[in-house]
């Protein structure tokens, strides 16, 4: 008898069992110039470049965060600036393979060139321009930075809202991002800052930047939850960011980092509901409709079976062998 071939996962224990044909198909994509690998972005923590006492920890591997914003902008105080850019020449190497993003202040035109000066020359995956308002201005900051970078545009002001679909579409499928800066919206908007759980005008502007998001696929960063001391508050907001299709999660305290990385990451179940949709349509090839666990599924649940699984892939979230 022939022992089914498995997939192993970092997030749990038993093995996902799967088809010989499922099994080739996914271990033939993974083999072909089509795979990359990708960041798991579950989790960006922002860190101060002022104290540096923070950056030994993350150093040491103690902090575990997908990603770390070595920030320039909001957390560092105006008379401090000067200091944090100097500390990224201190910036630790990788403890594993974790995003490097860093804020920069687009405020004023000489914070902005001192800030694009400073990071130059500093290892980076990826950059966040807080208030995105200019598509043109975006394209300008990318050719100046580099276009090998990826970009994490946030979305903070009534301006940048109204020119969001502007502002997304200058940017890159599969790569680059859009935020929500939920405290300066409030701020615009002149409303209270609560959590996004209790605004149904916040929640509408959640579901604004997701569909445009959606629309020129790019990935999804919800903003930091007003209550940064409470995780279950940023659980409760994560929830709610997924169920609107954000793919992770902004933070400044590491309290929160493992309800975020919870909420964010793909269950047991969703694994083994969407390889069995593949090896449905991979194993019967004479029909475009399964039935799988008991639901009906069409051509749009094996392409999106499809395009979910490989990009666990390319995660680390699933590994094949």
């Amino acid at each position: 008898m022939t022992t089914k071939p498995t997939l192993k996962s970092d997030l749990y224990t038993d093995p996902f069992s799967i088809s010989h044909s499922t099994y080739e198909y996914l271990f033939q994509y993974c083999a072909s110039s089509e795979y990359y690998t990708e960041f798991k972005r579950r989790s960006h923590l922002f860190v101060p470049l002022n104290k540096l006492r923070f950056l030994e920890k993350i150093g040491n591997g103690e902090v575990l965060a997908d990603g770390f914003i070595w920030d320039l902008e909001d957390s560092v105080p105006a008379d401090r600036k000067q200091e944090a850019r100097d500390a990224l020449a201190h910036i630790p190497p990788k403890p594993w393979p974790v995003e490097y993003c860093v804020r920069i202040n687009c405020g004023t035109p000489e914070e902005l060139e001192q800030d694009l000066a400073a990071i130059a020359n500093v290892p980076l995956d990826s950059v966040t321009l807080p208030k995105g308002e200019s598509a043109p201005e975006i394209l300008r900051l990318m050719r100046i930075i580099g276009e090998d970078k990826a970009y994490i545009v946030t979305i903070e002001t009534l301006k940048g809202l109204f020119a969001i679909d502007d502002v997304a579409r200058v940017l890159r499928p599969g790569r680059d991002a859009l935020g929500i800066g939920v405290g300066d919206l409030s701020t615009d908007l002149e409303v209270d800052r609560v959590s996004t759980c209790e605004s149904q005008l916040l929640q509408q502007i959640l579901g604004t930047i997701a569909i445009t998001a959606k629309r020129y696929h790019l990935d999804l960063f919800d903003g930091v939850s007003a209550r940064f001391n409470d995780p279950e508050a940023a659980r409760l907001e994560a929830i709610l960011a997924q169920s609107f299709g954000y793919t992770g999660k902004k933070l400044i305290n590491p309290k929160q980092l493992e309800v975020i990385n919870q909420v964010f990451a793909p269950s047991q179940a969703a694994i083994n509901d969407f390889l069995a949709t593949l090896d449905s349509f991979l194993t019967t090839t004479d029909t475009n409709a399964q039935v799988v666990g008991g639901e009906y599924k069409g051509m749009p649940a094996f392409k999106t079976a499809d395009r979910v699984i490989k990009r666990w892939l390319r995660q680390g979230y699933l590994i094949i062998s």
